[in-house]
């Protein structure tokens, strides 16, 4: 697939999102992968693993502030 279409789809995916009132991803590491799906240089299923480890790494920092946060109200 050309770059030009990759493009397309991206904005075209990302504009749909807006248009009914979610915020799409913005975080630039992410972004970047993308511009690395858009030129060629990464294939989509590597995309989709970048987006999961992003997730995967929020996940962790909820889950990590909420246990801190109930430990120092339970230690209180």
């Amino acid at each position: 697939m050309m770059s030009n279409r990759r493009r397309e789809i991206f904005e075209s995916v990302r504009d749909k999102a807006h248009t009914v009132g979610l915020k799409f991803e913005d975080d630039p590491t992410y972004l970047a992968a993308v511009e690395d799906w858009i030129a060629g240089k990464i294939a989509a299923a590597e995309l989709r693993k970048h987006y999961q480890r992003l997730l995967d790494e929020r996940d962790k920092e909820r889950r990590v502030k909420h246990f801190i946060k109930h430990c120092l109200r339970d230690g209180s």
